[in-house]
Protein backbone atom coordinates (compact mmCIF):
# COMPACT_ATOMS: atom_id res chain seq x y z
CA UNK A 1 0.00 0.00 0.00
CA UNK A 2 1.61 3.27 -0.97
CA UNK A 3 1.57 5.95 1.77
CA UNK A 4 -0.96 8.82 1.16
CA UNK A 5 0.21 11.83 0.04
CA UNK A 6 -2.30 14.34 2.12
CA UNK A 7 -1.57 12.42 5.40
CA UNK A 8 1.89 13.86 5.00
CA UNK A 9 1.32 17.20 3.97
CA UNK A 10 -1.26 17.23 6.74
CA UNK A 11 1.37 16.07 9.29
CA UNK A 12 4.36 19.07 8.13
CA UNK A 13 1.54 21.79 8.90
CA UNK A 14 0.75 20.18 11.94
CA UNK A 15 4.58 20.47 12.97
CA UNK A 16 4.90 23.51 11.12
CA UNK A 17 2.46 25.18 13.50
CA UNK A 18 3.83 23.73 16.68
CA UNK A 19 7.33 25.02 15.71
CA UNK A 20 6.16 28.34 15.39
CA UNK A 21 3.81 28.85 17.90
CA UNK A 22 6.55 27.35 20.66
CA UNK A 23 8.85 29.82 18.91
CA UNK A 24 7.28 32.71 18.88
CA UNK A 25 5.70 32.14 22.96
CA UNK A 26 9.73 32.27 23.73
CA UNK A 27 10.29 35.09 21.75
CA UNK A 28 11.94 33.68 19.65
CA UNK A 29 13.69 34.73 15.99
CA UNK A 30 13.64 32.05 13.31
CA UNK A 31 17.88 32.72 13.19
CA UNK A 32 17.66 32.84 17.24
CA UNK A 33 15.95 29.26 17.36
CA UNK A 34 18.56 28.51 14.56
CA UNK A 35 21.85 29.24 16.20
CA UNK A 36 20.64 27.82 19.39
CA UNK A 37 19.47 24.23 17.56
CA UNK A 38 22.77 24.31 15.24
CA UNK A 39 20.83 24.42 12.29
CA UNK A 40 20.36 26.98 9.62
CA UNK A 41 18.21 29.62 9.58
CA UNK A 42 17.14 27.96 5.98
CA UNK A 43 15.78 24.63 7.70
CA UNK A 44 13.09 26.71 10.30
CA UNK A 45 11.92 28.90 7.75
CA UNK A 46 11.42 25.60 5.86
CA UNK A 47 10.29 23.64 8.43
CA UNK A 48 7.85 26.40 9.87
CA UNK A 49 6.32 27.14 6.18
CA UNK A 50 5.24 23.43 6.34
CA UNK A 51 6.44 22.80 3.08
CA UNK A 52 9.44 20.85 3.70
CA UNK A 53 10.38 17.54 5.81
CA UNK A 54 12.73 17.76 8.38
CA UNK A 55 15.17 15.12 9.70
CA UNK A 56 14.91 13.58 13.00
CA UNK A 57 17.68 14.62 14.84
CA UNK A 58 17.34 18.83 13.35
CA UNK A 59 13.98 18.58 14.70
CA UNK A 60 15.06 16.93 18.10
CA UNK A 61 17.81 19.85 18.22
CA UNK A 62 14.59 21.80 17.94
CA UNK A 63 12.96 21.10 20.31
CA UNK A 64 16.25 20.70 22.66
CA UNK A 65 16.75 24.27 21.94
CA UNK A 66 13.29 24.93 23.15
CA UNK A 67 13.50 23.17 26.08
CA UNK A 68 10.50 20.77 25.14
CA UNK A 69 9.66 17.39 24.47
CA UNK A 70 9.81 16.32 21.04
CA UNK A 71 6.27 14.96 20.89
CA UNK A 72 5.34 18.16 21.62
CA UNK A 73 6.14 19.13 18.19
CA UNK A 74 4.39 16.24 16.47
CA UNK A 75 1.96 15.53 18.63
CA UNK A 76 -1.21 15.88 15.90
CA UNK A 77 -4.58 17.89 17.22
CA UNK A 78 -7.00 16.02 19.27
CA UNK A 79 -10.42 15.64 17.02
CA UNK A 80 -13.53 17.03 17.96
CA UNK A 81 -14.00 13.87 20.34
CA UNK A 82 -11.06 13.56 21.86
CA UNK A 83 -11.07 17.10 22.80
CA UNK A 84 -11.92 17.74 27.17
CA UNK A 85 -15.79 19.57 26.91
CA UNK A 86 -16.43 21.96 29.79
CA UNK A 87 -19.63 21.71 32.18
CA UNK A 88 -21.40 23.95 30.06
CA UNK A 89 -21.19 21.66 27.02
CA UNK A 90 -21.83 18.30 29.06
CA UNK A 91 -25.21 19.83 30.77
Amino acid sequence: MLPDPARYDRFHQVVAGHVRDARLWRNLSQEDLAHAAGVSPRTVVALESGRSGILLDKLLAIADAMQMPLTDLVREPATEAEQPRDDAQQA
